[in-house]
């Protein structure tokens, strides 16, 4: 099963997931502040929904937690040790799978890029384009392994790349909201406030 995609100009080689639904699609622009703890670096992030019932989805997760004793033989796990737990809306049927890339400086002072994002014929995305919950996805990522810190080792996932196979677009409560103006004929006309 294990797939592998060859990124020659970043990386030699990333994991790839299944396509599947994601939430929290937080992988375009700037990296984004920790709301619940400061101290610790932006990053860019997404949660993959994946199906309990979907063979595929079930087999990439066994393997990715069997990587587990790649990276730390017989180490004690953490009780975080795999970034992927019931989904809190549909328990029974789906496991969300959480990625995230931290940001960071380097000795220059320049900070770390955000993943790359494509589109389904590999073409960059555009990052005016947001990707709303329930798009899905193919997520290429590599495992950041830490190391046990008294109660147990661990794995996260750093997504490196995403594909959006199917969008639906995110649109902010302010741009769904109707136009307070009735049409002018003959003026400028903009589709976003039709």
């Amino acid at each position: 099963m294990g797939r592998f995609a060859a990124d020659r100009d970043q990386m030699p080689q990333l994991l790839v997931t299944p396509l599947a639904e994601c939430r929290w699609f937080k992988l375009l622009g700037d990296a984004r502040e920790n709301k619940f703890d400061p101290s610790k670096p932006p990053s860019w992030s997404v949660d993959l929904l994946l199906d309990n019932e979907n063979k595929v989805h079930m087999a990439w997760i066994e393997e990715m937690e069997a990587r587990y004793k790649d990276f730390h033989g017989e180490t004690k796990k953490s009780n975080n040790w795999f970034p992927a737990k019931p989904d809190p809306e549909s328990p029974r049927s789906r496991t969300v799978v959480s990625f995230k890339l931290p940001q960071w400086t380097r000795k220059d002072g320049t900070k770390s890029e955000g993943p790359s994002v494509f589109d389904s014929g590999r073409n960059p995305w555009d990052a005016k384009r947001l990707v709303g919950n329930g798009s899905k996805v193919i997520i290429g990522f590599d495992v950041y392994a830490w190391p046990s810190r008294g109660t147990g080792a661990g794995m996260s996932f750093q997504p490196r790349q995403a594909q959006v196979v199917e969008l639906i677009e995110y649109v902010s409560e302010e741009k769904k909201a109707a136009c307070v103006f009735e049409p002018v004929p003959g003026g400028f006309v903009d589709d976003s406030c039709v």
